[in-house]
Parts: structure tokens; sequence; C-alpha cells
């Protein structure tokens, strides 16, 4: 079982990391990167504050009052859980909120996106509550932007934690054929708008 997820680790790592152990890995999926082609600014913490959880929108959103009193709509970062519309959608919401609702988190800043939510990572008494969701197979690893901007420390750690999650059918990983949520977002649009193809980006 440790090689299994060994395996799947390693060719989850970046490029990078890879040639300095030596082992090959096969370049990122082209359909995934074509839906995911925004591009962050060069992640960093550009702030950081204390607060109570609120509210729980989803598997990868939440709000924050902070101990100002001002309040934060977050998107979990390098993560993507399963829309609310989706299988175990509704079970990775009710997951996040029974780890973080009504309590004191920790919040790192990297970014606002474009619908005006920080996309932070967030902690609770030391514990990446981010890559506990994909921990418990409640998230995907948002690969296709953590190969660009996440630290590598933290990449290794959630594509080490969606390997393990995958090899122990943990949450989302029970059921056959999961659907990535990028993919489930783009089917979406093209329902709406049949003649878009692939050409509207950027979801978060």
């Amino acid at each position: 079982m440790k090689n299994i997820i060994l395996t799947i680790f390693l060719a989850l790592l970046p490029p990078g990391a890879a040639a300095q152990a030596d082992v090959w890995v096969p370049l990122p999926d082209q359909g995934e990167k074509a839906q995911d082609s925004r591009v962050w600014p060069q992640a960093r913490t550009v702030r950081q504050y204390t607060g109570r959880v609120t509210a729980v929108a989803d598997g990868d959103t939440l709000r924050v009052t902070d101990n100002n009193g001002a309040k934060h709509k977050i998107r979990l970062a390098y993560i993507d859980a399963p829309e609310l519309q989706q299988a175990h959608g509704q079970a990775a919401r009710q997951a996040l909120s029974a780890a973080v609702l009504a309590k004191t988190v920790d919040v790192e800043v990297f970014e606002t996106d474009r619908y005006q939510r920080e996309v932070a990572k967030v902690g609770i008494n030391g514990r990446d509550v981010n890559l506990s969701q994909i921990q418990q197979g409640h998230a995907w690893h948002y690969v296709s932007i953590a190969k660009r901007r996440q630290n590598k420390t933290d990449y290794a750690a959630y594509a080490y934690a969606e390997a393990g999650a995958r090899q122990q059918a943990a949450g989302l990983w029970r059921g056959k054929n999961a659907q990535a949520p990028w993919h489930f977002r783009r089917q979406a649009r093209e329902k709406q708008n049949p003649n878009a193809g692939g050409a509207q980006q950027g979801w978060w």
C-alpha cells in the first residue's frame, strides 16, 4: 500500500522536485491545464489575522469575522471541493462545518480572487484545515494552480494527502469515477452557453 501511495505522490510532485530525486514525472494533463489557465500572482502571505468562523458555504468556502469585527469571505487555497450539486458536495460542506464552524481560526491570506474572496490557508489549533479536507477525502489538491504557486513543502504534503485518501477510498473516493469540480463547472458553463466551448476561464 505504501508503495502505491508513494508512486502516486511522486507523480504529483512539481517537475523540479522530481528532477532532484532523479524521478521521471509525466507532463500535466493538458485538458486540466487548459481549463485552469488563469494565473495567480506569486503566492505570498499578504496579511494574517485571527477570527471566528460564522458560516460555511461549501467544502472550500467560509466566512470569518476577525477580532476587530471585520467580516471576510474566504476561499481555501490550493484545494477544490465538490460543488454542492455534485456527489459528495453536501458531505464536504458538512465536514468543513464540523471542523471550523463557530471556532477560532488563524487565517493566512495569499490573494483576493475575482469574486472578492480571500484565497487563504486556514488553521485551527495549529492544524491546516485546507490539508485536512484533502486528507479526509473531501477535496482535491488543486494541482493546476498549486504547481505554480504553492510552496514546495505544502505542495508535497497536499499531494501525499490526496494519494493517501485515494488509496484508502476516503470520502468522495468511495464512489467510482469521482468527477473533479473543475470538470463539473466546465460542463455547467457549456450547458448554459453551448457555443462558449472552453473559452470561459477563471473559476474560484
